[in-house]
């Protein structure tokens, strides 16, 4: 736990700026890859116990991807999160949707973020980060996948 964390009644209470944005994200975040059975099955109720323990002690950054679980996790997250979407920030992914399923194509992206929305029971996401770029052609994540996730993008050819 980082130095200065926990507040005296047990609260998480350390946060940070994220980048240029105005998100203050807590400094220890939530990885939702055990949702989606990753690391062996887990029982659906107690991964919904640990969200809620963990936005009640004040960690407010959730990370997650369609890849997890198959979209098990994403799922999941979503159920859990359902009343309490807007005390966190929440991050997901685009890109990687299986151990040797790698999209980077404008069209599957752009549809891998609907798909993702739905799952989450939201219309909107914080944070959408491209997973695993090691395994995608360059300039198609610069061609394509970039423009389907910053749609400004394609008019200015910039922005960042």
């Amino acid at each position: 736990m980082p130095d200065g964390a926990l507040g005296t009644a047990g609260r998480f209470t350390k946060y940070r700026r994220l980048g240029h944005t105005d998100l203050e994200v807590s400094v220890l975040g939530f990885g939702t890859s055990l949702l989606g059975n990753v690391f062996g099955t887990i029982d659906p109720a107690e991964g919904r116990r640990a969200i809620h323990f963990a936005i009640k002690r004040g960690i407010n950054f959730f990370d997650v991807s369609p890849y997890y679980g198959l979209t098990l996790a994403e799922s999941r997250l979503g159920e859990a999160l359902a009343g309490k979407r807007d005390k966190i920030v929440l991050a997901t992914k685009c890109g990687r949707y299986g151990p040797d399923r790698f999209d980077f194509s404008e069209k599957r992206v752009a549809a891998s973020i609907d798909e993702s929305l739905k799952r989450l029971g939201t219309d909107y996401v914080d944070l959408l980060q491209v997973h695993d770029v090691e395994f995608g052609d360059v300039q198609q994540i610069i061609d394509e996948t970039i423009p389907a996730i910053c749609p400004w993008s394609r008019t200015t050819g910039s922005g960042w």
